[in-house]
């Protein structure tokens, strides 16, 4: 329950506002303000033995949606939604928001109406009005409607939930069935790690391996990944297994073979809205030999496009809510082709999933799938399922269902540019080169910097590790993780190990690297450190920024000079640099015939601007040369 620090409540309210929650979960309470008269602030107001009679005669009711002040819910209810809203950090707004939200994640809204539940507002000068003065606080104030009105979702804080509760259950459960797959299932269970949204567990259900599957899982060592291991049963059985034991209220499905984009978890949130129940996107084949490419733009999923056909989305871009796998479940009768089945009975039962317009999912296309392995079983298992979702409807009944269809595709971010997601191809396709920045508390272990074709370290003059840039080639999908666990930022160089031939696919005949060619990390660290510095001491235009490097710290100028040490440690050799802030030419000058500086680095404070944005205005000059 959550309720503001200038509120009063009658004796019994919470007691009622309990045994209410208890008694029906599915409901959300809300309670109705009453306004004490105007100067009755929490001075006037006495802290024991309240004259509750008095209120009650001299209050006034606020109308319900001007001001929230009580909304009480479920723990799980909570959770579902991710709590308020961490965008909203001034007040104005929140309350509404959360009650909406829980109400669109399918509770019922009820405001309570009991004289033994009372809620008196003590009086104070309105708080939005004193945060509107300045520029920034009615920003947010109106950042704040923004979101109330314009942002349909319910599920927020993705990916960071910064004020989780503890004891909540992962948003969502990634549900694996493997057999016999364990080399593609560690690329798979890597692209899952990798994801922007982390509030997961992975359920992986082995149907009665006979390799080293089990091996695989337990050297993640992730105590989020769970191992289930049972007598072949088939899929159907294994995916209702994982089902049975998922612990998040959705559930991702996710094949052994297939990779996941890293965005994949958190954008399916951005398409479930009021009476969703889960979405789905596209995905892209891509050839387990060659890396050739190519979009599988899915329909949308309602009775209108699957009438014809009985097709369904990837199964491997699904997200549902796990009660409804759990209740309808897999039919365990079919060997394949059980995801249009469940599909097509979901559309039955009234369930419905939103396309979100993203890539999801990597398809590896080799000839140990079922679509090669078990393809008329498949083929026959669509036929069957279309017929039982067909049966019984009449002609009118299918004329206008087909005529109620739209559009039955959306746009796909990322269709026409597929080679941005080389960098997410398994590592026998691909070669990587990374550029890693890793700064604050984010630290790498020696013997991965160790393996880094160059690194350096910038350390302040106590030599605390302020930044570590580095350069790592041939980077795998394992290092990948190793670094997204450093906190560290990234900017990949891919190409293709080998190049992709007219008759694999003709759009792809030739390599082509992705984002931002690589950086040496020396350039990096100084792009960084003079734009940090020249930020931070905010010169006019009549001051210099400039740097020397010192033989040791003892060196640095007098206290008198704005200045910051720094030292940077590559390969093993340490150099100290000063940078420093002069009024003009003319002091750094004199400073330098003083201290006996052969060489000062400037950058004139007349091009910061510009220097901003192309570091490349850095120049080296001889002080005495300049001023003659």
């Amino acid at each position: 329950m959550s309720t503001d620090a200038d509120m009063i409540f009658s004796p019994e309210a919470m007691a009622v506002i309990g045994q209410m929650s208890l008694a029906d979960p599915t409901l959300a309470l809300l309670l109705q303000c009453r306004d004490l008269p105007e100067h009755w602030s929490d001075t006037d107001v006495p802290d024991d033995d309240q004259p509750w009679q008095v209120f009650e005669r001299e209050s006034r009711l606020r109308p319900r949606w001007g001001m929230g002040g009580m909304m009480a819910a479920t723990r799980e209810a909570f959770a579902r939604v991710r709590g308020f809203d961490e965008r909203m950090h001034t007040y104005g707004g929140e309350d509404i928001d959360f009650a909406n939200r829980v109400k669109r994640s399918g509770h019922r809204l009820l405001w309570i109406d009991d004289p033994r539940v009372r809620m008196y507002h003590m009086w104070h000068a309105p708080t939005r009005a004193g945060v509107v003065q300045t520029p920034e606080g009615a920003a947010a104030v109106e950042a704040n409607k923004k979101i109330v009105y314009e942002d349909k979702t319910f599920a927020r804080n993705v990916p960071v939930w910064q004020y989780r509760l503890p004891d909540a259950p992962p948003l969502v459960t990634v549900a694996i069935c493997t057999y016999n797959r364990a080399e593609f299932l560690r690329e798979s269970i890597q692209s899952v790690l990798a994801q922007t949204l982390q509030d997961f567990e992975i359920i992986v259900v082995d149907d009665g391996s006979t390799d080293h599957t089990r091996e695989v899982v337990e050297q993640f060592g992730d105590p989020r990944i769970r191992y289930f291991y049972q007598q072949q049963g088939g899929i159907s059985a294994a995916r209702n297994k994982a089902a049975d034991e998922a612990r998040g209220f959705y559930t991702a499905v996710h094949d052994d073979d297939d990779l996941m984009t890293p965005w994949r978890l958190e954008r399916h949130f951005q398409a479930i809205h009021s009476g969703a129940h889960g979405s789905f996107g596209s995905f892209v084949n891509f050839d387990d030999h060659t890396g050739a490419m190519e979009i599988v733009a899915s329909k949308k999923l309602n009775s209108g496009t699957i009438f014809e056909t009985g097709g369904a989305p990837g199964h491997g871009t699904w997200l549902v809510q796990t009660d409804i796998v759990r209740r309808l479940r897999y039919d365990e009768s079919l060997t394949s082709g059980v995801d249009n089945n469940l599909a097509l009975r979901m559309i039955r039962s009234g369930v419905v999933m939103n396309h979100a317009g993203e890539i999801m999912m990597l398809r590896r296309t080799h000839a140990g799938r079922i679509t090669v392995t078990d393809g008329a079983a498949q083929g026959n298992a669509a036929r069957q399922t279309n017929l039982m979702f067909t049966y019984r409807t009449t002609k009118w009944g299918g004329d206008k269902m087909l005529a109620e269809r739209k559009d039955d595709y959306v746009p796909v971010r990322g269709m026409d540019d597929l080679e941005a997601l080389l960098p997410y191809l398994p590592d026998h396709l691909v070669r990587r080169t990374v550029s890693v920045m890793v700064t604050g508390e984010g630290e790498l272990p020696w013997d991965f910097i160790d393996r880094m074709s160059s690194w350096l370290i910038e350390r302040d003059e106590n030599g605390t590790q302020r930044r570590l840039w580095g350069e790592l080639e041939d980077a795998t999908l394992a290092d990948m993780l190793v670094l997204r666990a450093s906190g560290a930022q990234c900017v990949i160089s891919t190409t293709r190990r080998l190049p992709v031939s007219p008759a694999d696919q003709s759009a792809l005949a030739q390599e082509s690297a992705i984002r931002t060619s690589a950086v040496a990390p020396e350039v990096t660290a100084l792009q960084n450190v003079l734009e940090e510095y020249a930020t931070e001491v905010g010169a006019t235009k009549r001051q210099v920024l400039g740097w020397i490097e010192l033989e040791s710290v003892v060196d640095r100028p007098a206290q008198t000079i704005d200045h910051r040490v720094l030292r940077f440690d590559s390969d093993g050799r340490e150099r100290i640099f000063c940078l420093m802030r002069f009024a003009d030419l003319r002091e750094a000058d004199r400073l330098q015939a003083e201290q006996g500086w052969a060489v000062v680095n400037l950058l004139l404070a007349e091009e910061l601007e510009t220097a901003l944005h192309d570091m490349t205005t850095e120049r080296e000059f001889d002080l005495q040369e300049l001023a003659r």
